[in-house]
């Protein structure tokens, strides 16, 4: 019998393909109904999103989580799918650009700029829109190695391998892989804006992390960013998606930080704080509900303190 390869997907093969020759109105609007069935076919992921939520919101109304649970599928098919609309629609279409002309003083003034941001919405969108604003974006990720080290089913894998080619194409900056060597990133940031983001889950202790406040609890998040950007002298720029309908959304900047006038965990404190209220606004469009517990995990915490 006949049988698809597992590669395939209809989802990354034959839907989104599809969609991303259609306006971006109504090609969101497809994977937001799309989304509903993806849905259903992850419940063990939903149940723990869910008991996450009610951990952290203990008198949430039913009618109220239903609606946050539909805003994270939704988002999650609608970021998906822009990873076509990289090819096929203006960015301009998709994403603006909010609060950015600080970044682009100091850039221009040949300071060193690093980019931050939580898990928070489509935030990959940020970086074509600073393109189109003139300005290339690298990163270091945790995908795109040669293996497949996460043991990811293979048409994820390689969609995940895909996406990130697009993305350096579009973005126009050098992409390193976590573990590999940082020196060039160092370099790079004298020709671009590199971009970290914070709220990174570890699975084992990590020897950078500190401790920090963060939705009625503490978290441990990894320092790398504050101590890169002290070391090369850079300024930290944070900034957040906002969903703002019918396919669109916008990267909102804050003010520039410099690591000098903060330790390391009075900064991080502040990157959390900053999107805690996000997430107080939006709650489905943080990614990382599902790995809230290892956030909070003594892993975190007990490196945290040694």
């Amino acid at each position: 019998m006949w049988q698809l390869p597992e590669t395939f997907s209809w989802r990354y093969h034959v839907l989104f393909p599809a969609y991303a020759h259609l306006p971006p109105r109504w090609g969101q609007q497809l994977a937001a109904w799309q989304s509903q069935w993806c849905r259903q076919q992850r419940p063990q992921e939903e149940a723990c999103i869910r008991a996450q939520i009610q951990h952290v919101w203990p008198e949430t109304q039913p009618e109220l989580l239903k609606r946050w649970l539909k805003d994270y599928y939704r988002m999650v098919e609608q970021e998906a799918l822009d990873t076509w609309y990289l090819r096929h629609q203006s960015i301009e279409q998709l994403v603006d650009l909010q609060g950015f002309e600080a970044v682009a003083a100091a850039r221009q003034q040949g300071q060193r700029i690093l980019l931050t941001s939580g898990h928070f919405g489509r935030f990959w969108l940020a970086g074509p829109a600073m393109r189109a604003a003139g300005f290339t974006t690298g990163t270091i990720t945790r995908d795109g190695g040669q293996t497949n080290s996460h043991g990811l089913p293979l048409a994820e894998y390689h969609y995940r391998l895909m996406k990130l080619q697009r993305l350096q194409q579009v973005l126009g900056g050098p992409f390193l892989v976590e573990g590999t060597d940082i020196r060039p990133f160092y370099r790079a940031l004298d020709d671009h804006l590199i971009a970290l983001i914070f709220d990174v889950p570890y699975t084992k202790a990590h020897k950078s992390c500190v401790t920090v406040e963060f939705m009625g609890g503490t978290i441990g998040l990894p320092a790398g960013i504050y101590r890169i950007a002290k070391k090369a002298k850079a300024v930290i720029a944070p900034f957040y998606m906002r969903d703002r309908g019918d396919g669109r959304v916008s990267a909102e900047f804050s003010a520039l930080l410099n690591p000098s006038d903060y330790d390391e965990t009075t900064l991080l404190s502040l990157l959390a704080h900053q999107l805690e209220q996000r997430i107080l606004e939006s709650p489905g469009h943080w990614w990382l509900w599902p790995a809230l517990p290892l956030l909070r995990s003594n892993n975190n915490n007990d490196s945290a303190n040694h």
